[in-house]
């Protein structure tokens, strides 16, 4: 029977550590540990001098350990922060000695859902709060470990599984579907927010969500949750894509955890915002616009992009309906220039994130800088898109700005809206 101790509590710690890397060989062909405070790349002597072709794999070695393996795993996810995932991946292989391959397929089994014993994300070690990762030596059976690893030896896979799945039926039955109760684990981001592992796969330490969340498709890959997700939302059922999309970001704190290694949860994450504030909410979709913003400025790498210029529409539009409006007019005004630069001074797009950056200047207290800019935005909208209807829009809101500022005494005239 596992001894699982419970916490009720929503308190996240970010995971983020100086990576142990390389490690240090100790005698013989065993690969030991490092101090936590080590994080060059450059002292590791290459295990493998020759590497296959075809395959793209490295062909097994004993030198190959689990800590070996997490400490890989961690090392490029955090090169991924600042390179992004395919060059990180190509630069640790290469300080190895590696093939790409070899380290894709390491990074991949941590981070996959469709295989996994515990749905990734899930663990962390309780001696150094790092997260623990799915690894399997060639032979061997699966375990986990952190990454970067400590002093703590890998724990079988199948039996961290078993003790969460227990848990799962006892504290939240209802989560796991009728003839399901095999795969109890899957549903576990649902009921727990983090469990940290302790000696052994049956001491966890499980930190209880206040409110269970349904877990549609635990083993759906994160293309295919926004596949589903987009045909809901464009077949008039948002609220089931909202729900397809909340489940697979349970395992993310947007408020604390780093932007997203890859477009498919970056996208899936902005979508999520985008029909949360669609749905009138816009407190509950900032947090998400903030995080698919900076996600997808890092995996594209470029402000400009489409897809991240219709992200931080969305995160401006949410800042100004919660009323943060000096947020509201740094992100319009950004987007107004990231579409200047992808569209043109006179896009459309570029007109109009112009026209809502004047109303929020305005509604902010900068009453004639607002109008100015509406006035102007006006003139070139009549001049470049005559029969826009969106100009009608803009005139009347200028006419209102006036009139607020008249009762006021405020007192600004300018002849470019007539």
């Amino acid at each position: 029977m596992a001894a699982v101790s419970q916490r009720s509590s929503e308190a996240t710690q970010p995971v983020t550590a100086p990576v142990s890397w390389p490690p240090q060989r100790r005698g013989g062909h065993d690969i030991g540990r490092t101090r936590r405070h080590s994080t060059s790349l450059h002292s590791h002597p290459h295990i493998l001098e020759t590497e296959y072709a075809m395959p793209t794999r490295t062909r097994p070695v004993v030198a190959w350990s689990p800590t070996y393996i997490a400490n890989a795993v961690a090392a490029t996810l955090q090169r991924a922060a600042d390179n992004g995932l395919s060059q990180a991946i190509r630069e640790v292989a290469r300080t190895l000695g590696l093939s790409t391959g070899t380290i894709e397929e390491w990074v991949s089994r941590a981070r996959t859902t469709q295989t996994a014993p515990v749905p990734p994300g899930l663990l962390a070690c309780r001696a150094c709060d790092q997260p623990m990762i799915l690894i399997q030596l060639p032979t061997c059976e699966q375990e986990y470990l952190c990454a970067p690893a400590c002093d703590r030896a890998p724990l079988p896979a199948e039996t961290i599984r078993a003790a969460i799945a227990v848990a799962v039926l006892r504290r939240a039955p209802g989560l796991v579907p009728t003839g399901k109760a095999a795969r109890a684990a899957d549903f576990a981001p649902g009921a727990m927010h983090r469990v940290r592992v302790g000696a052994t796969g049956t001491d966890l330490s499980i930190t209880w969500r206040t409110e269970p969340q349904q877990v549609i498709g635990p083993r759906m890959a994160m293309a295919q949750r926004l596949h589903q997700a987009r045909q809901h939302a464009e077949t008039g059922n948002p609220t089931r894509a909202v729900e397809i999309l909340r489940s697979g970001l349970l395992h993310i704190d947007p408020m604390c955890d780093d932007p997203a290694l890859d477009t498919a949860t970056a996208y899936v994450a902005a979508l999520l915002a985008r029909l949360t504030l669609g749905a009138g909410d816009p407190h509950a979709a900032l947090p998400w616009a903030v995080w698919a913003h900076r996600s997808l400025r890092r995996v594209l790498r470029s402000p400009a992009a489409p897809e991240a210029r219709a992200a931080l529409k969305v995160l401006a539009a949410a800042q100004h309906r919660v009323g943060d409006l000096t947020a509201a007019a740094h992100s319009y005004s950004d987007l107004t220039r990231h579409h200047c630069e992808a569209d043109g001074p006179t896009a459309l797009s570029t007109l109009a994130a112009q026209a809502t950056l004047a109303v929020v200047l305005y509604k902010s207290g900068h009453c004639e800088q607002g109008q100015q800019l509406l006035a102007r935005t006006i003139t070139t909208h009549r001049r470049i898109h005559r029969d826009h209807p969106a100009r009608a829009r803009m005139i009347e809101a200028l006419h209102r700005m006036r009139a607020t500022c008249a009762s006021h005494h405020h007192g600004l005239s300018d002849p470019h809206s007539r």
